[in-house]
């Protein structure tokens, strides 16, 4: 019966604890607000820039998910980036490879989902950097 009761205690503890007070019933949902969810969108995309431009690996770290489960395709439509740890690892290999990088951003458009829970995005690059003592310039990427 101890150990009964030992098992018990936590169990019910979960209960307790895992249930919603009666104030949070009569409390309607949170509606999307769409304005606040562009302005962090818009937020996200100028870290992303940062980052690149300053080669923070941290900032990435922030933004991108760690997960096991990431799927990306990289430059080459051949190049298939699955796990966070694949990612960082191109992201560290291009801040070591780049110096001098300028990126600036123009007719960024966001769009959301009515229920705001999904976003899509597009942006034009100029993107500018130094590889071995060479100045490289990509003008007028699209940036999705």
């Amino acid at each position: 019966m101890k150990r009964f009761n030992i098992l018990l205690f936590p169990l019910l503890i979960l209960a307790f604890t895992a249930c919603n007070s009666n104030s949070n019933r009569n409390t309607p949902p949170q509606q999307p607000n769409p304005v606040a969810e562009k302005a962090a969108i818009k937020l996200l995309l100028q870290k992303y820039i940062i980052a690149n431009e300053t080669g923070n690996i941290g900032i990435i770290e922030e933004i991108w998910t760690n997960d096991s489960s990431v799927y990306t395709i990289g430059t080459d439509r051949n190049e298939e980036l699955i796990g966070y740890e694949a990612v960082k690892s191109k992201f560290v290999n291009q801040f070591n490879m780049f110096e001098n990088t300028y990126i600036s951003a123009r007719d960024q458009v966001i769009y959301l989902s009515p229920g705001c829970n999904s976003a899509w995005f597009s942006t034009v690059l100029q993107y500018n950097f130094t590889v071995e003592d060479t100045p490289r310039e990509y003008s007028d990427l699209r940036f999705t």
